[in-house]
């Protein structure tokens, strides 16, 4: 009686242990499963609903904000004491520049594209035809990439109003950051045209200054198919 119930009590607690196994691709043929999916993605910066610049709730009602800034290592520039508000380039030390792009904006959306998976008819190096399961990527041409105000307002040359200098492949300023307005950094820079500069143009009234911007509006139709699929020896690509 005794060893009945040990073995009973034995059964009940044990557990079953199952190792995991990497799926065949014929295993993988064999499993069907439901239809892919439509994805649909909107990709939307610095813009109001209406696909315009937002100045006024948003990030960019401080239009430093909404800069973007590349600065070239060891490119500065001193005044030219020779002649006045000129400069001379420098590499080692004086007023940093920075290429500054001002308004940086723009939506993309792609209303539809679809994600499902296939089975994909390849031909190995050995001329043999297989089956590989493929994730396949397809767009709608009725339904294209919405492209609205895509780029950016104006693009300058902009300099530091302080001085700095490379000490080895570190950069010093003259006085430390919470000294400095934030005005004085070339890369926060938000001066606008107005009327006394651009007389004979009301288009850049109010406008940040640079010499030079960017929009694109459009449709993009794309049509096709992308598919990824594991690849091994036997393709003539790997």
């Amino acid at each position: 009686m005794k060893k009945t119930v040990l073995f009973l009590m034995t059964s009940l607690i044990s557990v079953g242990v199952f190792a995991m196994e990497p799926m065949s691709d014929t295993d993988l043929q064999l499993v069907e499963g439901q239809a892919g999916a439509d994805l649909s993605l909107k990709l939307s910066l610095n813009h109001t609903s209406d696909f315009k610049f937002d100045t006024t709730d948003g990030a960019c009602k401080n239009l430093a904000f909404c800069h973007m800034a590349i600065s070239v290592n060891k490119r500065f520039v001193k005044p030219d004491a020779s002649k006045p508000d000129s400069f001379l380039e420098d590499s080692i030390s004086g007023n940093k520049l920075w290429v500054v792009f001002k308004g940086i904006q723009g939506t993309l959306d792609i209303q539809k594209l679809g994600l499902d998976g296939v089975d994909l008819v390849l031909k190995g190096k050995d001329g043999v035809e297989r089956i590989k399961p493929a994730i396949q990527l397809s767009f709608d041409p009725n339904k294209p990439l919405l492209i609205r105000n895509y780029g950016f307002n104006s693009v300058a040359i902009e300099q530091d109003n302080f001085t700095s200098a490379m000490s080895g492949d570190n950069l010093v300023t003259d006085g430390s950051t919470s000294s400095t307005p934030i005005g004085d950094y070339g890369y926060l820079k938000t001066d606008t045209y107005t009327s006394a500069n651009a007389p004979n143009s009301a288009y850049d009234h109010g406008r940040e200054k640079g010499f030079m911007g960017m929009k694109m509006n459009g449709n993009l139709v794309m049509q096709g198919k992308i598919m990824m699929f594991s690849c091994d020896a036997n393709h003539p690509r790997c």
